[in-house]
């Protein structure tokens, strides 16, 4: 097992001329942490993009036997590691395993991009590498690879077709993944995404990447659970970390007025229609309450006002003593007057 992997790439690379040592050590960020390109290799030692990619072809040749045997050990290791963990893992996520497993007491600098050189120059476990549609991911093999795509587009067309506030309130696609490393394969295509509180779902919907400042206002809302005043909305875009940048408070209450997503349930102050908030004016919720409700006493009337405003007693009281619209019967209840 590799105790130093400072010392195992000064053994594998001894014989490297300075040439060769650039160009290794900058196209796997050796040195400085940074990965740098062909191009610009070839103007710090003032050859061409092509000179480069030669010499960094002949040292992989060269590195590829060498790393192998001398890093068999961690990579038998790492492989079963990866076979356990479902045999496919997120770049980030495999290299923070290595580093807990086998490297948790190392003062090695750069120690992701020695693990990643040792790993690719030893072509075991496979890489793919990042594109326009995944994050780059390790497999073990090809077979891994296979069950993978195929677990995602399985995925991706299970969150497409089921109900999108199910999917989000009730994580109802746990049942479709077979254990913890499943869950963990969705960070790796790109269209998938999770949001400030750990929700899973597809980049495009505005509950997991929020752009506009309506979706991030009703991001807070959701997950807050209650009305809020728009003040304390936009105070929270930044405390939930949906935004870098503070929301304008007049931005966020013109949004909020213009969506019908959002109530009015009190003085500046919004709920989520789909928590049970209905639109209207004080007249409108009570009258709304007797119709469905019957005659009440006034009592009555302020509690259930109250589950849909955020009103004084003397508020709800007052629209209630309205004569055109509601009527006292004698018993003291109060009905909607017919009209």
């Amino acid at each position: 097992m590799i105790k130093d992997i400072d010392q195992f790439i000064e053994q594998v690379t001894a014989d490297f001329n300075p040439k060769q040592h650039k160009v290794v050590g900058g196209r796997f960020g050796l040195k400085n942490g940074k990965k740098i390109t062909l191009q610009e290799i070839g103007d710090d030692l003032g050859i061409t993009r092509e000179r480069v990619r030669q010499i960094e072809e002949q040292c992989l040749n060269k590195l590829a036997p060498r790393v192998k045997e001398g890093a068999a050990e961690l990579i038998n290791g790492v492989v079963a590691h990866l076979v356990k963990m479902g045999g496919v893992r997120l770049d980030s996520n495999f290299i923070n395993d290595v580093k807990q497993i086998y490297f948790a007491g190392s003062k090695a600098k750069y120690l992701d991009q020695k693990l990643r050189f040792v790993f690719l120059t030893a072509k075991n476990p496979f890489y793919s590498r990042e594109d326009d549609y995944s994050n780059a991911y390790w497999y073990a093999d090809d077979a891994a690879k296979k069950k993978f795509v195929e677990f995602i587009k399985q995925m991706t067309q299970f969150f497409e077709t089921s109900d999108r506030k199910d999917l989000i309130d009730n994580k109802t696609y746990l049942a479709q993944c077979r254990d913890v490393a499943s869950i963990h394969l969705l960070s790796i295509p790109k269209n998938f995404g999770t949001n400030v509180f750990g929700d899973i779902g597809l980049r495009e919907w505005p509950e997991i990447d929020p752009k506009a400042i309506r979706d991030k206002a009703y991001l807070v809302l959701r997950k807050y659970g209650k009305p809020f005043h728009f003040i304390d909305i936009a105070k929270h875009i930044i405390k939930y970390g949906i935004d870098n940048k503070p929301a304008h408070i007049q931005t966020v209450h013109n949004e909020l007025i213009k969506d019908d997503r959002f109530v009015l349930v009190g003085r500046g102050i919004y709920g989520l229609r789909e928590n049970g908030y209905e639109p209207g004016t004080v007249r409108e919720v009570i009258a709304r309450i007797l119709k469905k409700k019957g005659a009440l006493h006034s009592q009555e009337v302020v509690r259930l006002v109250n589950e849909q405003r955020i009103l004084k007693e003397n508020t709800i009281l007052l629209g209630l003593q309205n004569r055109r619209y509601f009527k006292r019967l004698d018993d003291g209840r109060y009905h909607v007057k017919e009209v």
